[in-house]
């Protein structure tokens, strides 16, 4: 029970679970119709699920010190659950990425052992540390390409020969993931919490969301080039973008849970946007 409530507040299982089946959906559909192959291997869709758990893990330690001044009612604040529990259920969920990874044969394996090496080097913060903390978009950006590898790691799954148009895909995963990170901390004054820093303290409102406004602009440019120059391909890079820039607006007013909203909608809808566009049957 204090597991489940766990996963209830800091990584939510359903939310989570469909956007680990959008991702891996459209990422083995991409790879499908661009080199051949087999459908995506669903396994892989609970390796990277796991993935993002034991991530979430490594930045509870990461992040404890901090968060237990800043949100004092977290049930790891409060000892509800502890870094050694959590420690020891991430472990396990490495166990399981690799096991499966390996079943699913040796390009999956590859691709999961780059993927777990670089989580790794983000729990070490890269070794800078204070340094690159003190550097909120830098930090974003080194911790980024995660995203990516998770996309290799979805391509590897389905058995497709290797195509260099899924570069696109992998920009569009890793820009549209980026604006998600960014659009969950743009806050408005009123809205700052004491102790947490989020975009809008690193950069001021007109930074954070001209930021937020390029990452989406990128990730659309991204999934144009990848569906191609066609009424399809600019309803599927324009209809998401038009709807996650309005939710900026007015630039001086839009409330946090609306620009994470944007956010959320634009990756989502991004990816089953995608996905139903390059499935081939």
């Amino acid at each position: 029970m204090r597991i489940w409530a766990y996963l209830l507040e800091r990584f939510p299982p359903v939310p989570y679970s469909f956007l680990v089946v959008l991702f891996f959906g459209s990422a083995g559909a991409v790879a499908r119709a661009l080199g051949g192959g087999g459908g995506p291997a669903w396994p892989g869709a609970l390796v990277v699920l796991l993935v993002f758990f034991h991530l979430r893990v490594f930045d509870e330690h990461k992040d404890a010190e901090a968060d237990a001044g800043a949100y004092p009612d977290r049930l790891l604040t409060q000892g509800v659950v502890t870094l050694s529990l959590l420690g020891s259920l991430a472990a396990g969920a490495i166990f399981v990425e690799a096991a499966v990874s390996v079943w699913l044969g040796k390009a999956a394996a590859i691709a999961w052992f780059a993927t777990f090496a670089f989580t790794l080097a983000m729990r070490a913060e890269f070794g800078l540390g204070d340094w690159l903390r003190a550097r909120m978009v830098l930090y974003a950006l080194t911790h980024n390409p995660v995203t990516g590898l998770l996309a290799v790691y979805a391509w590897a799954c389905t058995g497709a020969a290797w195509d260099t148009r899924f570069v696109a895909y992998i920009g569009f995963a890793s820009f549209g993931s980026l604006a998600f990170e960014v659009g969950r901390k743009v806050r408005l004054p009123a809205e700052e919490v004491p102790g947490v820093e989020s975009y809008t303290t690193a950069l001021g409102r007109r930074g954070a969301l001209g930021l937020l406004a390029g990452s989406y602009v990128l990730a659309a440019l991204c999934v144009g080039w990848l569906v191609g120059p066609s009424l399809v391909g600019l309803a599927v890079a324009g209809v998401p973008l038009i709807v996650a820039l309005a939710t900026l607006l007015p630039l001086d007013r839009a409330p946090a849970k609306r620009v994470e909203l944007g956010a959320s909608l634009y990756l989502l809808g991004s990816f089953g946007a995608l996905w139903g566009v390059m499935w081939q049957p």
